[in-house]
């Protein structure tokens, strides 16, 4: 019984793993260390605030699967937001989700 349950849980939570790029950065991190985690962003944006410190944000986007049996996939698009070099807000845009159901074809 306690074999059962062990391997349930390790079943079923693996299902669910997922690499989320926001959960690899932590606010007080420079965009250097930011760039050397995540890689290049894909857009970037910058302005000056009132107090002439430099804003500036990341964009990311990462596919990752729905579920271990599913070709389908979900895009989440990451804002990383730098305060003079310094990250001080990580946001989360919207949500894709891309079904990408294959059908088989027969011919007879």
């Amino acid at each position: 019984m306690c074999f059962f349950m062990v391997a349930s849980l390790t079943v079923f939570s693996s299902c669910k793993t997922r690499a989320v790029l926001s959960s690899k950065v932590a606010l007080g991190m420079t965009q250097q260390e930011v760039v050397k985690i995540c890689g290049k962003p894909y857009k970037q944006s910058a302005r000056k605030d009132p107090a002439n410190n430099l804003q500036e944000e990341y964009f990311y986007k990462e596919k990752i699967w729905d579920d271990v049996w599913s070709s389908d996939e979900t895009t989440v698009n990451h804002v990383f937001v730098f305060n003079n070099g310094v990250l001080v807000a990580i946001e989360q845009a919207e949500e894709t989700h891309n079904s990408t159901k294959r059908h088989m074809v027969v011919n007879l």
